[in-house]
């Protein structure tokens, strides 16, 4: 399995959002703006359309020679050939998702204490997520948020790539690269900003100062 290098920027589409969102569109809007690793999430369409929606995102990133996850269904991961899955705690066990998968799979989970992120640290997983950072209306979760100073704590811990995910912004950005994180996971911020593809660059260009 070759080593995962993650983005400073990790998008994530989503239909839940303040916005109505076309995941092919949010799609073309990462590749566009030079994004090669991204995850699709999506919690109420049906299995039928989302997996041909998953197909057609897999086209779109064969050309780019870009890769994609999909949030929680290892299923429809396998079924679209997508590069990876991403899963939360009362997911299928990464185990699992790496039998079905294969050893060559992106598999990411997300851990939102101090326990589960260490927890993570001897799983055969290639990033963990950890949040929410800071509040954030996009998914509602029992978990208190964090902060950027929960990742100066746990940095020195990690043995996987560390993601934080969870009321980032790019006012806040800096500070959680600052403090560890490897790449921030953006979904509102992005989705609902009136060009998502400049949304992007502004990040990328603010994690290169």
């Amino acid at each position: 399995m070759a080593k995962l290098v993650l983005p400073p920027i990790y998008p994530v589409t989503a239909s839940s959002g303040t916005t109505e969102v076309d995941h092919i569109a949010q799609a073309r809007d990462f590749l566009s703006a030079g994004i090669r690793v991204f995850q699709i999430r999506e919690k109420g369409m049906d299995d039928r359309a989302f997996c041909s929606l998953l197909l057609q995102i897999r086209q779109l990133c064969d050309q780019a020679s870009a890769k994609f996850i999909v949030n929680d269904r290892i299923d429809l991961a396998l079924a679209s050939g997508a590069d990876g899955v991403h899963l939360g705690q009362t997911d299928l066990p990464v185990e699992i998702a790496r039998q079905l998968l294969g050893k060559d799979a992106i598999v990411g989970i997300s851990t939102h204490d101090r326990a589960q992120f260490l927890r993570a640290q001897e799983m055969d997983v290639d990033y963990v997520a950890i949040g929410p950072i800071y509040e954030t209306e996009t998914k509602q979760s029992p978990y208190p948020p964090l902060s950027h100073q929960f990742i100066r704590e746990v940095v020195e811990l990690k043995r996987h790539p560390l993601v934080a995910i969870g009321g980032i912004n790019l006012g806040n950005a800096t500070r959680v690269w600052e403090a560890g994180a490897d790449s921030v996971a953006v979904i509102s911020d992005i989705i609902d900003a009136p060009n998502p593809g400049q949304r992007i660059s502004e990040y990328l260009r603010l994690s290169r100062q």
